[in-house]
């Protein structure tokens, strides 16, 4: 099924070897999981409805992929590559069922068409449950387009999301995963305006983990940082940094790290997409099961929590 819009494409990032091992050892906490098989079983998808951005290629396509090899059968894919996403739909419609999946071609960054997106969504299927706000750019070149791309349709893809979703505007609740990058994490010199998106991305999906805002709203949102995965944007990366010398930069930070495939990482995805609590974020690097980044807490902040407990 086709409706008619503009969208973007789809995020990805990278894995700086030493540095985040580093991060690891400060900061890490893991899951141990049950198989894939099971965890799918669990999560009940035939009962779900998703919307994925950027969904017609990358990440977002395999995520999609995942959904319906777990029996989802109402599925949005939301991009703006008309061609390429109407090829890649094609063959998840003949694996899982043509009706299973809709496709909106519509831009991220505009509010108008985004709420085209989810109205459509509900129209066809009746409810959203689960949105993946996986498009993006990453292209320092053109960083009005990576700006708009990456922070407004975060911003917008989850703001609209949790009015659909909300309980307090009629919703049943439901889940928002915004898809970073391992520059959510750790910089890169290479990448600036990007990294500075990245960071952006964590930084939101962690303000609204608040208890407060769950239990009144009933949507859990969370982020999640792919490290450096087989993609387009990692592909036509060298060709997106500012100048050649950000570009060396770049090329410098990633040597020798491990290239992940994109169904590793949206398989990761689903290993934890039940327990991932509100606010937390996750890295998912190295063709490895996802892990949870733990931020540090102020000193004065963690004063003020025990002066409150008491």
């Amino acid at each position: 099924m086709i409706l008619n819009i503009i969208g973007a494409d789809k995020v990805i990032s990278k894995c700086f070897g030493p540095v985040l091992q580093y991060v690891k050892q400060l900061n890490y906490s893991s899951v141990k999981t049950p198989s894939l098989r099971e965890i799918r079983k669990n999560l009940k998808f035939e009962d779900k409805v998703a919307v994925v951005t950027g969904g017609g290629s990358g990440i977002g396509y395999e995520i999609a992929k995942q959904f319906l090899k777990g029996g989802m059968t109402c599925l949005t894919i939301v991009d703006t590559n008309k061609p390429k996403s109407l090829e890649n739909i094609e063959k998840l419609t003949n694996e899982f069922g043509e009706d299973n999946v809709l496709y909106v071609e519509a831009d991220v960054a505009d509010a108008e068409q985004m709420d085209y997106a989810f109205r459509s969504t509900v129209l066809h299927y009746h409810a959203i449950d689960l949105i993946v706000n996986n498009a993006g750019v990453m292209n320092d070149v053109q960083w009005e387009t990576e700006l708009r791309t990456n922070l407004h349709g975060c911003v917008i893809g989850t703001l609209l999301g949790m009015q659909y979703m909300s309980k307090s505007s009629s919703g049943k609740g439901g889940t928002i995963i915004n898809i970073g990058s391992i520059m959510s994490m750790i910089p890169s010199c290479g990448f600036p305006i990007y990294t500075m998106t990245q960071f952006g991305i964590a930084g939101f999906s962690k303000a609204l983990g608040s208890s407060y805002l769950y239990d009144r709203t009933g949507v859990k949102v969370f982020g999640y940082c792919p490290g450096l995965t087989d993609t387009r944007l990692m592909k036509d990366a060298p060709n997106n940094s500012i100048n050649q010398n950000f570009a060396a930069e770049f090329q410098e930070e990633i040597d020798g790290c491990v290239i992940q495939s994109p169904e590793m990482v949206a398989e990761g995805l689903i290993k934890i997409l039940e327990n991932a609590k509100p606010g937390s974020v996750w890295i998912a690097e190295n063709n490895t099961d996802p892990y949870e980044i733990n931020f540090p807490v102020a000193e004065g902040v963690k004063q003020k929590s025990r002066a409150d407990a008491r």
